[in-house]
């Protein structure tokens, strides 16, 4: 997710450059980028660990939906992730069971490829055998 912020600032200052091309005549033209994508991220404190979220895209566009964890104390486990919209249905929780999880071990970041609608979501970590925690929550960008 760390990493993921710093290639989502790379790839938003990128969006938001201006192209600046010259022409036959040697005169310099500008012209916008076209769409650029939007990107937001939230960490929550659990306790024993940062859950975080990020989203990138935008309202009415596929996107991606990005969920990891940074273990940093407590015993060892193992996890599954997921994320959940606030305007309801289900949640949408990866194949995959992360663990085990020690002090300073990390799941990387599971990714969903998904249609963007308006609001907001929120990560989730299901502690296999245990229980489910959910992280604040990140809106979508208009």
């Amino acid at each position: 997710m760390r990493a993921s912020l710093r290639t989502g600032l790379i790839a938003g200052a990128a969006a938001l450059t201006v192209l600046t091309t010259t022409t036959a005549a040697g005169a310099a033209t500008t012209t916008a980028p076209r769409s650029p994508q939007g990107y937001v991220q939230r960490c929550t404190n659990l306790g024993n660990g940062d859950l975080c979220i990020d989203v990138t895209g935008s309202v009415g566009q596929t996107g991606r939906i990005g969920v990891g964890y940074w273990k940093h104390a407590g015993d060892v486990v193992h996890v599954r992730l997921g994320w959940q919209n606030t305007t309801g249905g289900g949640p949408n929780s990866s194949q995959t069971v992360h663990g085990p999880l020690f002090a300073g071990d990390n799941t990387g970041t599971d990714v969903w490829t998904t249609y963007l609608a308006a609001g907001c979501v929120y990560p989730l970590i299901d502690v296999i055998g245990q229980y489910t925690l959910k992280g604040k929550e990140v809106c979508v960008p208009a």
